[in-house]
């Protein structure tokens, strides 16, 4: 399907609303045209005096384009009622008849305008809500590894700038099109019915100008595609350097990083510029083309007045009807730059669309945990030929406290994440029970896990609101116990706010210490079956990592364990401990079986508390 076919099915809901933005363009369209009609009689009262003469069909339809006999008398009939009510009665009567049919006409035009303008924002407000919506949900539904590869603010760049953009092409293109295309028909009925020679050399150009204007609208398209994407790696480098602002500060780097911003910037500025170029070519050339037509329509047409073959007031009209046309023609015109734009922003955001999601689990068997969860011979790779992973296996029974330890790069981040399918192994499965992780119900799966990372994650809310995060059905009660738990309860209290203060932009306002227990909180509400701990006490003076310890013990209690451990101190007394190396399980044991085996794991526990002979 093409893109815009594709935009196209997000307007299909709103369809009734649609049509009724139809209905309302046709009116006004209509109306606008009759307006035209009445140059002529508005020529007649002021120019005629005390008796006003028709002019008699024969006059005009000889140089017109011929028409059916039964239009012919519709018409002529309709011309007779309007001419009969505008030119009776004295000029000043008559004078007045016109203005307050003109003043009528207007009205309605005018309120069927803001009709069309009110409807068509809100029915593109509604279809970009949509799109902004899909897009949103389709973003957390991608696996991981979307997002080791793509810069987040590219990402935010789709869902800003690029659906921003979408805004003319959706309803205001379509919208724009059919009105604008109404408004020339209707000024094209009304000068063929003048003289269709005159019509005639309008047209000897508008090839040209298609032409140029298509070919503007071809470059256009891809300096478009280049000034977003320009923009996307500035919104990025901006995300980067603002989430990283505190080590920016740290290493004085803040000239570094202004250098870096005023590159990116500097690259879409000309690539908009450039964009811009091309777009402001399309208008003028339009013009200049339509200022010809219109010279030699002064020159040909005024001959035939001369010559008596047209009368004087339709002439008048016929220009009129050409000026009326020139607006609606040079929207036209703007509007292929409009759509060349939105098409390549409509690409990006479908590109991004179209990746593949999260395997939501291939047989929706929902996820238990009662007897064991088993790796049997796991093997993974982020790089096809780099393995991670190598031939992994073990297994786990419940409330078994696993460690697993290793030099940096040994692959146990990674192992721990194939646990919730944030990765699927390459090669092996892993196992709940006996049903491959991958035929499970991913929102089950998860839902039995509480994950506690190193790098602790909060939101810019407040502190109950991260501790409850994303649930509302938790009593105050149940959040102070669990925040009593974690050792958080007493410097909560501590601001002024208590559990309403606001933490700040990734908890900005707590130390370490503090956020890492109210991640600790926040597991411990969930009372997950299965934990995911990476330790991250190392960072933490004294008096903090003693506290975050005794909410560690307690968060462990009873429950099935994952503990990434750094500091093999605090993992002395897990049930089982795994020892990776490059990617491979070399130790398997207790903390006294496997300082006996003087293997890997004795090597690193030398190197953290010296050798003892």
């Amino acid at each position: 399907m093409s893109t815009y076919g594709r935009l196209l099915r997000y307007v299909l809901p709103y369809w009734k609303r649609v049509v009724l933005l139809f209905v309302i363009i046709t009116i006004f369209a209509s109306l606008s045209g009759v307006s035209l009609t009445l140059i002529p009689p508005f020529l007649k009262i002021l120019l005629a005096g005390e008796t006003v003469e028709s002019v008699a069909p024969a006059e005009v339809g000889s140089q017109g384009l011929p028409l059916p006999a039964g239009v012919e008398r519709m018409k002529n009939a309709a011309v007779e009622r309007v001419e009969g009510y505008i030119y009776s009665g004295s000029p000043r009567d008559r004078l007045s008849r016109f203005c307050r049919l003109l003043v009528m006409l207007l009205l309605l035009k005018n309120l069927f305008g803001y009709f069309n303008t009110y409807l068509t924002e809100y029915l593109e407000q509604k279809v970009l809500y949509r799109i902004r919506r899909q897009i949103y949900g389709h973003v957390h539904n991608l696996p991981l590894s979307f997002f080791d590869r793509e810069k987040s603010g590219h990402v935010i760049s789709k869902l800003t700038n690029d659906v921003t953009m979408l805004r003319g092409a959706v309803i205001g293109v379509a919208a724009s099109v059919i009105r604008n295309v109404l408004l020339t028909l209707i000024a094209l009925v009304i000068i063929l019915l003048i003289s269709w020679k005159l019509t005639l050399l309008t047209f000897i150009v508008v090839p040209i100008n298609i032409a140029l204007v298509g070919f503007i609208g071809v470059r256009l398209k891809k300096r478009s595609h280049r000034a977003q994407e320009g923009m996307a790696d500035m919104t990025a480098n901006l995300d980067e350097a603002i989430g990283g602002i505190r080590v920016v500060k740290a290493f004085n780097e803040g000239d570094y990083e202004r250098r870096r911003f005023d590159r990116y910037s500097h690259r879409h500025m000309m690539q908009y510029i450039k964009m811009k170029l091309w777009a402001a070519l399309s208008s003028p050339t339009s013009e200049m083309l339509g200022a010809f037509s219109f010279v030699v329509i002064l020159w040909y047409g005024g001959g035939q007045v001369l010559d008596g073959l047209i009368p004087a007031e339709y002439l008048v009209m016929f220009v009129g009807a050409m000026l009326f046309v020139i607006s609606p023609v040079k929207e036209l015109a703007k509007l292929n730059n409009v759509v060349q734009q939105s098409l390549a922003a409509a690409q990006r955001v479908f590109d991004l669309l179209d990746i593949d999601e999260e395997p939501l689990g291939r047989g929706g068997v929902a996820a238990k945990f009662e007897r064991e969860i088993v790796f049997d011979n796991v093997s993974f790779e982020y790089v096809p030929g780099v393995p991670v992973l190598r031939d992994v296996s073990f297994s786990v029974e419940p409330g078994e406290v696993v460690a697993i330890v290793g030099p940096s790069g040994a692959g146990k981040t990674t192992l721990v994440d194939l646990i919730p399918r944030f990765y699927t192994p390459n090669s092996g499965t892993v196992s709940f029970d006996g049903t491959n992780a991958e035929d499970l119900n991913l929102s089950s799966l998860r839902e039995l896990l509480g994950i506690v990372t190193q790098e602790t994650i909060l939101f810019n809310d407040t502190i109950r609101n991260n501790i409850a995060y994303g649930r509302s059905d938790y009593s105050d009660e149940a959040v102070e116990a669990a925040a009593r738990a974690a050792n958080a309860h007493d410097f909560i209290v501590a601001f002024k706010s208590g559990y309403h203060t606001v933490v700040g932009d990734r908890g900005a306002q707590l130390s370490g210490g503090q956020r890492q227990r109210i991640a600790i909180a926040r597991a411990l509400l969930r009372d997950p079956a299965i934990l995911i701990f990476d330790e991250a006490t190392s960072a933490l003076d004294s008096e903090s990592e003693s506290l975050v310890q005794s909410a560690i013990d307690r968060l462990l209690e009873g429950r099935t364990t994952f503990v990434i451990a750094h500091r093999l101190s605090t993992i002395q007394h897990a049930d089982k401990i795994l020892v990776l190396e490059n990617g491979n399980l070399r130790e398997r044991g207790t903390h006294d079986e496997l300082l006996g085996q003087r293997g890997v794991y004795r090597r690193l526990y030398d190197l953290q508390f010296g050798a003892t002979g």
